[in-house]
């Protein structure tokens, strides 16, 4: 008789880490396959088709020569380029929230069903080095984890053994919260608040990638890439979750 280890597994910890589809919040798999349901999953606004070529951001047109939004035309990033996975409609923002506030990794679990509803995104961190974006050891202390980090690491498992997770970023300065700031504000905030931790080695890789949760203004992600191009480091671009 065949055991079927995987529901198994999912019993056990549903007994004791229940938990719910982030999105409609019934009970976890009730497809069988995934976390969230699959219905929810299409109900979260995927990024398909053309987009901004820094920041990842959908837009309207062709890509020929690479697209680019106001905001990345107003102030253009250090960064190369970059993809989101999904715009920040309610149950993108529903995903975010449990993954950011509510420690809520096993929707991660569902990242292959992630990647399978934004063409090219996986295509596009294969083979680089995935930099997550830092916490201030202050506020790791309080939350005891860093969803950047898990994002990267869930990002890294489908990719394949090409593309590795380097967590080699500090936060140097206990920044205020980016919240309620505006874009001037936010790239203020972020001076000069992100460094490599002493010993950091890039030699070998050819291409980073920084991680994050969400993209806003860009302002967090434009500091960690210029403490990796201050460094020596020449390609970096970005990729997150949402976009909004």
């Amino acid at each position: 008789m065949d055991i079927d280890w995987i529901g198994w597994k999912r019993a056990l910890i549903d007994l004791f880490f229940p938990g719910d589809c982030p999105i409609c919040k019934r009970a976890a798999y009730l497809d069988d396959v995934s976390f969230a349901c699959l219905s929810c999953l299409d109900e979260v606004a995927w990024i398909r088709g053309a987009r901004c070529k820094f920041c990842g951001v959908g837009m309207d047109g062709m890509e020929y020569a690479g697209l680019t939004c106001k905001n990345c035309r107003e102030r253009t990033p250090l960064f190369q380029g970059g993809r989101s996975l999904f715009h920040l409609n309610p149950a993108g923002r529903s995903i975010i929230h449990e993954i950011k506030y509510q420690g809520n990794k096993r929707i991660l679990e569902d990242i292959s069903f992630f990647l399978e509803r934004a063409p090219g995104f996986l295509d596009f961190i294969t083979g680089t080095v995935l930099i997550p974006v830092p916490l201030h050891r202050k506020k790791l202390n309080k939350r005891t984890y860093n969803q950047s980090l898990w994002i990267a690491k869930a990002l890294a498992k489908e990719a394949g053994i090409s593309t590795v997770v380097y967590d080699c970023l500090i936060r140097t300065r206990h920044t205020p919260s980016q919240t309620k700031l505006d874009r001037e504000q936010r790239q203020k905030n972020m001076k000069n608040a992100f460094a490599l931790k002493q010993g950091t080695c890039l030699d070998g890789f050819h291409r980073a990638v920084l991680v994050d949760d969400v993209y806003t203004t860009g302002a967090t992600l434009d500091a960690c890439a210029k403490a990796l191009i201050d460094s020596g480091f020449g390609q970096v671009e970005v990729a997150t979750l949402g976009h909004g």
